[in-house]
């Protein structure tokens, strides 16, 4: 038999307080996103307690529902990550009745998230031009790879290419190595909270102002500011960076030591106090703050391999949580280079109750869950609800949110609504 999955082991979710609010309670999302950065960000909305309804690709859904093994009771661990606390249907957008939902869906919504491929909204018509017509006060996020209007507008966008084509690659690796990506897609991630903070800010424009208005978030645009300092320090006539491996070109030491047991640890002493406390309190040798060769960072960084040596072998003599267990005593920026399982389940993971399950409605199962960051005193985070099934949420949003009768929804079954036209094509006789 089988050994249950790692996230049966962890504890059940911690309910919020039942009589605190929700930041976002109020406001309506309808979401058309798929992959990673759209989804992220109207998870995030719906974590601060808006109510998100995820609008998906009759037949197959968001196509992140496919990306398996592994998973979870026939489901996709990457869609259950990016969708929680959303309701879906499935609508044929490409259907006068799909697009009529769509459109009703709106008129009552505060906000539209969408990241397909420029002027495929318009050709539906549900760009911002045409629904902002009836819905003046609405809050319309595209999501694009290069933006709308340019040279680029027409190229599809994935987290990789940005990171190659942005400089952002050419910073990670050895120096003697080819660039890298980095092992998250951190591109995508950070244009999702780049969105979030957009449509936050212009809920409160909106409020401000009492009007509404189209907010762009480009990828390109992301990847280019998340190369941080470096662009001033290029423009300031430094030149290209040099890929530096695990050190880092502006201070001494940083980098990654081996410990007697084999367990890697980082050392990142980016200032003079931190540098102190190592050599002081964790390695115990006072004198290499006092060598002039080590005294200042300056001369550290000159002397970054001789350096680097010395550390590298007081290190060798202990293992790895002696020098962790030193390191917390004397404050010094010192941290274990985990796996992603022994992250998950490091003891400050599950002090902060980061990991958690939650029981998926009705069947009872459990889901894991990764909490969302945000702290709150007043209006903590909604509880989490795993993602829905798909089309999971249609009666309820047709006759609940919308007030569709039997007959309304007969008539948009009618009109192609919730019919596949793929399949449909498919089926049709030769």
């Amino acid at each position: 038999m089988p050994a249950d999955p790692p996230f049966k082991s962890l504890p059940t979710h911690k309910p919020r307080r039942s009589d605190a609010p929700l930041a976002l309670e109020g406001l309506r999302v309808v979401d058309f996103t798929r992959y990673m950065a759209g989804p992220y960000c109207t998870q995030s909305l719906a974590d601060l307690g808006a109510e998100v309804i995820k609008v998906e690709a009759v037949g197959n859904g968001d196509e992140t529902r496919s990306f398996m093994p592994p998973e979870i009771e026939g489901e996709s661990p990457y869609f259950l990550g990016l969708n929680r606390n959303k309701k879906s249907i499935a609508l044929n957008l490409a259907a006068e009745g799909g697009k009529t939902v769509a459109r009703a869906l709106v008129q009552k919504a505060d906000i539209v998230v969408e990241n397909f491929s420029p002027g495929v909204m318009a050709r539906l018509g549900l760009d911002y031009t045409s629904l902002a017509k009836d819905h003046p006060r609405l809050i319309y996020c595209a999501i694009a790879a290069y933006g709308s209007g340019g040279s680029h507008a027409d190229q599809p966008g994935f987290d990789s290419v940005f990171q190659a084509e942005s400089g952002f690659m050419s910073l990670t690796g050895e120096p003697d190595q080819p660039p890298m990506r980095t092992g998250s897609p951190v591109i995508d991630i950070a244009c999702a909270m780049n969105a979030t903070s957009a449509v936050l800010a212009a809920v409160i424009a909106r409020d401000r102002l009492g009007i509404g208005q189209y907010v762009e978030v480009a990828m390109y645009d992301t990847a280019l500011t998340l190369l941080g300092y470096q662009p001033m320090n290029y423009l300031a006539g430094g030149g290209d960076p040099m890929r530096q491996g695990n050190t880092a070109p502006v201070a001494t030491p940083v980098a990654m030591f081996d410990t007697k047991d084999g367990g890697p640890i980082y050392v990142s002493c980016g200032s003079q106090r931190s540098w102190q406390m190592l050599a002081e309190t964790v390695l115990e040798r006072p004198d290499l703050v006092a060598n002039p060769d080590y005294a200042d960072n300056r001369a550290r960084n000159r002397n970054r391999t001789p350096l680097t040596a010395i550390i590298a072998g007081i290190f060798a003599t202990k293992p790895r949580d002696h020098w962790i267990a030193k390191a917390r005593a004397g404050r010094v920026p010192i941290g274990a280079v985990r796996s992603v399982g022994e992250a998950l389940t490091a003891p400050l993971t599950l002090e902060r109750d980061i990991v958690s399950q939650v029981a998926r409605q009705p069947d009872g199962e459990p889901v894991p869950n990764i909490a969302s960051p945000f702290r709150f005193s007043a209006t903590p985070v909604a509880d989490p609800v795993p993602a829905p099934r798909l089309d999971a949420d249609r009666q309820a949003v047709l006759g609940d949110f919308l007030g569709y009768d039997a007959a309304d929804i007969t008539a948009l079954a009618g009109a192609g609504a919730f019919s596949d036209t793929k399949q449909a094509k498919k089926d049709r006789p030769k």
